[in-house]
């Protein structure tokens, strides 16, 4: 059975909790539906200095959910992507069922179409990392937002996103 509780008194939730769950297909599509999906509820969450650097990195952790989608032994299970946002904080987190498959930092070689998306995590997001699940994994990365926000957050040079 499900309780709401009403008293904030009770609650630990903090006020500015906002958060979303999206089911994607694992299918190319995917991508361009998590790209709408960060457009859409940041605008109503207020939140559009954040828009941008949150859909590169939606689409990087989708992408590679679906991407490895094949190997999965029930290709209709969804990727789920989350957004939540609190503490001044974005966290995006991809889920999906395979717990073999890790993100791995890796040199592309010259021309290569693969090896990009760790290293472009790092560069924009604060804080990464991935969860092993009892039903898959979960890769995550957080971008905090600035006091006094005025401008789309752009990728940061030198790699400031760690993965743990």
């Amino acid at each position: 059975m499900f309780q709401v509780v009403t008293d904030s008194a009770h609650s630990t939730v903090p006020d500015d909790l906002k958060s979303r769950v999206f089911l994607l297909p694992p299918a190319p599509e995917a991508s361009y539906a998590a790209r709408q999906c960060i457009r859409e509820v940041l605008t109503v969450w207020r939140l559009p200095d954040l828009v941008e650097s949150a859909r590169l990195l939606a689409t990087e952790l989708v992408k590679n959910a679906v991407q490895h989608a094949a190997g999965w032994d029930d290709s209709d299970l969804p990727v789920r992507l989350l957004l939540m946002y609190t503490a001044r904080t974005l966290r995006i987190e991809v889920r999906d069922p395979d717990p073999h498959r890790l993100p791995v930092w890796r040199v592309p070689a010259e021309l290569s179409e693969f090896g990009y998306g760790v290293p472009l995590m790092h560069s924009i997001a604060d804080r990464c990392g991935v969860r092993i699940l009892k039903d898959g994994k979960a890769v995550w990365c957080e971008v905090d937002r600035p006091e006094n926000p005025s401008l789309p957050l752009l990728p940061r040079t030198g790699g400031k996103g760690r993965f743990s």
